[in-house]
């Protein structure tokens, strides 16, 4: 659940120097792990203009909120299933998709308050993503009743069924330079199913479709430019990567086993992959596939990676399967 919405690069001079302030200080170890006021993780959001870090939790109904040391600043609560985060393009609302509420929450970043609920229906909405001034959904309860949805960022024109006949919600991702097109993933299905959807009219149609994706899909990304689709599976052992206009295969990233987890820059365009391992968390300039860093990371979650401002510091949620509550890694990339 890797994907741009993670993200909203500052423009304005004034958030330039509202990031440079909350940027965490070069004196810093390279590795802060804090933990968080969590049972569990379901997505993560950074948002660089105001200085914070999003991560919700379905088991928890809440968002607790960070600062980009780490820190903890507050923690949301009812907020019913929270599951999916994404950013909207001004960067003044963080939306939560409340899984066991049929809405999807707006919440103000200035104040990290919950200003509004928008309802889409009783559709369970699972992962958000932002393309082309929409904020788009997937949902779905039960299995093989899943799709996608919409609705506008004030919250009229909610619509479902975009989309039909998922197997379960999928990961969505979107990139600023692709407007108007979404790649989606199929977790829980061997093999993955991967597909890219543009906007036609006042639906969605499928652009590419591939079953090449592997099995036990966790993650999926577009690169900085929108040409790359991104994809973490249990197997094969590396990080996909495929053209977003077709879906071809372009190359890989040798991880190792188990990818879960991968993220990109939108500020340097490099990757950051995870995997369910010791050396768990790999990191890769633009353009290449040989790692400049790595990380140990334990337990780390699907799709539990995020890059912060300038693309100097990637966030990754640890504690998975481990007696030990969820924990925000701050890394130096």
């Amino acid at each position: 659940m890797s994907k741009w919405n993670r993200w909203l690069t500052a423009t304005a001079m004034t958030a330039a120097l509202v990031v440079a302030a909350a940027s965490p200080a070069l004196a810093e170890p390279p590795q802060r792990t804090v933990p968080l006021p969590l049972t569990s993780f379901s997505d993560i959001v950074v948002d660089p203009t105001l200085g914070h870090v999003f991560v919700s939790s379905r088991l928890d109904h809440a968002v607790a909120v960070t600062d980009l040391s780490g820190n903890v600043v507050t923690k949301l609560t009812n907020l019913p299933g929270a599951a999916g985060l994404a950013l909207s393009p001004d960067g003044g609302t963080v939306f939560v998709a409340l899984s066991q509420y049929g809405a999807v929450a707006a919440v103000d970043t200035l104040t990290l308050t919950e200003r509004a609920r928008y309802p889409v229906g009783e559709v369970c909405p699972s992962d958000l993503a932002v393309t082309n001034g929409r904020l788009y959904f997937s949902h779905g309860c039960t299995e093989f009743s899943a799709g996608i949805g919409r609705v506008g960022f004030t919250g009229a024109e909610a619509r479902t069924g975009l989309v039909t006949g998922h197997y379960s919600p999928r990961q969505l991702a979107t990139s600023p330079a692709r407007p108007g097109v979404l790649a989606s993933g199929q977790p829980g299905l061997s093999p993955a199913t991967v597909q890219v959807l543009r906007e036609e009219g006042d639906g969605l149609a499928v652009q590419a479709s591939t079953r090449d994706a592997g099995s036990n899909l966790r993650d999926v990304e577009l690169s900085k430019d929108g040409s790359l689709v991104h994809v973490a599976a249990g197997a094969p052992y590396h990080v996909q990567s495929f053209t977003s206009d077709t879906l071809a295969v372009r190359g890989s990233y040798n991880t190792g086993a188990y990818p879960l987890a991968v993220t990109t820059s939108a500020d340097t365009g490099a990757l950051a992959a995870g995997i369910d391992g010791g050396t768990s968390v790999f990191v890769y300039p633009a353009g290449s596939l040989t790692q400049s860093r790595s990380y140990e990371v334990r337990g780390l979650y699907p799709a539990g990676l995020a890059w912060g401002p300038g693309g100097q510091w990637i966030y990754a949620l640890g504690g998975n399967f481990t007696s030990q509550p969820p924990s925000l890694h701050v890394l130096k990339s």
